[in-house]
């Protein structure tokens, strides 16, 4: 592996406002809601972020099972270079198409300097065994970001893990990821699966796939089409801003409406991963 991948850790991301909402590149997590609703995408950058009981419960199980020592770029490098294994969560980023992506993925799994595994861990309420497309088109894009970035992904693998937040819970959460990493790379996911209600959701790596899907996204923050709706009423019901957008299949009553218009409206935007790192930052590491 060469020196490409050093340098891209190092550089600082696009500057500007060159997309939607004034953006200066697109977060890779957006990109992948536009697979779930757009229009649900494009009104969390208009009225910002709207919270629940649920999905502040999914983030604090989410970050307890993802806790790691904070280490300097530098470190980060130099143990990724040296440590025969490792596991590290910091910020991708690289041009694809025409658009400028960066994100983070939840852990990639290095095996001698070579990525071999990007995780994405899902929790949810309902049914761990059903995969969405927005689900695998984000791990997807992050695969495609660590080749841009110039890392050797010809035998990297994507994995998707999917369970129920209740399945998880207790004292020895905080070891879950050390598990996975190794099931995956011992190639022994069942027993997880049967003892924690897991499901494991494998892929190889491809940069077509993944281009594929960029391809199709890239046209809303661009400007050149306006944000495609979901067709479905289910996911209108359970939306946080059924009330308030104007493509929701869900009626709400007069007074419902107009509290839930009265929420501050962001026009700049601030999604998921516009806070993505950049160079000289600390980033999360396990050994």
């Amino acid at each position: 592996m060469g020196e490409e991948w050093k340098r891209s850790m190092s550089e600082p991301l696009a500057t500007g406002k060159a997309y939607r909402f004034d953006q200066s590149f697109v977060a890779a997590s957006s990109i992948a809601q536009q697979y779930y609703c757009e229009a649900k995408v494009e009104q969390s950058y208009v009225h910002g972020d709207i919270p629940s009981e649920a999905k502040e419960a999914g983030t604090s199980l989410h970050e307890e099972v993802l806790a790691m020592e904070k280490v300097e770029l530098k470190d980060l490098v130099e143990r990724i270079e040296k440590a025969p294994l490792l596991t590290a969560s910091f910020g991708v980023h690289g041009r694809i198409l025409d658009v400028d992506v960066a994100g983070m993925p939840d852990a990639v799994v290095f095996e001698k300097s070579v990525p071999r595994w990007v995780i994405e861990l899902k929790t949810t309420k309902g049914d761990p065994t059903r995969l969405w497309d927005d689900q695998l088109v984000q791990v997807r894009v992050y695969g495609l970001l660590l080749e841009k970035m110039g890392f050797d992904c010809s035998k990297m693998w994507l994995a998707l893990v999917r369970w129920r937040q209740e399945d998880v819970r207790g004292p020895r959460k905080e070891e879950m990821l050390s598990r996975i990493t190794r099931s995956l790379m011992r190639g022994e996911t069942k027993e997880l699966e049967a003892r924690f209600g897991m499901r494991f959701f494998l892929f190889r790596h491809d940069a077509g796939e993944a281009e594929r899907a960029v391809a199709w996204a890239q046209g809303y923050w661009l400007g050149r089409r306006g944000a495609v709706p979901s067709s479905s009423p289910g996911k209108c019901k359970i939306c946080e801003y059924s009330a308030i957008c104007p493509y929701s299949l869900v009626k709400f009553s007069l007074d419902s409406a107009a509290e839930r218009r009265a929420l501050p409206r962001n026009t700049w935007g601030t999604g998921p991963d516009s806070s993505s790192r950049t160079s000289g930052s600390s980033s999360p590491v396990r050994k």
